[in-house]
């Protein structure tokens, strides 16, 4: 199998995802997956494509099958323990993607290696506090499976 040019970030995502179908899969009698929802997280900045493409090819590598994977996005949120004041991640991206890069097109936003690094990058909207909490929107989920049971 050659995984060249796919990121290490993804794969590890994508073989965590599968390895959980396949144990939900065998703990629970099923024949075979037919879908799985995925549900992403803004600050994971996980490239669709390559997850899909990796998703694929481990369903056919841990004897899966084809399985109908959907991508959900949840936007990231978070408030402030000092204020109170909530902001999402979507009113922020640029001036931080621009501060840790310069070069939006291309930046491999450090966060989201370890979402809680985030408070050293940004702060309150509001009052300037670096300190907040991620309310939504920080790591990748397996929501749902759907299979056929072998009753």
């Amino acid at each position: 199998m050659n995984f060249k040019g796919m990121a290490v970030h993804e794969y590890s995502i994508a073989e965590g995802i599968v390895s959980t179908i396949k144990k939900l899969k065998d703990a629970n009698n099923l024949i075979s997956i037919s879908e799985a929802v995925i549900q992403i997280g803004s600050l994971a900045q996980i490239d669709r494509n390559v997850l899909l493409d990796l998703l694929s090819i481990l369903s056919e590598e841990y004897g899966l099958g084809k399985v109908n994977y959907i991508i959900k996005y949840e936007e990231s949120s978070f408030e402030c323990n000092q204020c109170g004041f909530t902001w999402s991640w979507s009113h922020v991206k640029e001036s931080i993607m621009g501060e840790l890069c310069g070069e939006l097109k291309d930046c491999d936003n450090p966060v989201h290696f370890i979402p809680d690094l985030i408070n050293v990058f940004m702060k309150c909207l509001r009052c300037g506090s670096q300190d907040f909490k991620i309310v939504s929107g920080y790591d990748v989920r397996l929501i749902s499976v759907k299979g056929v049971r072998n009753d």
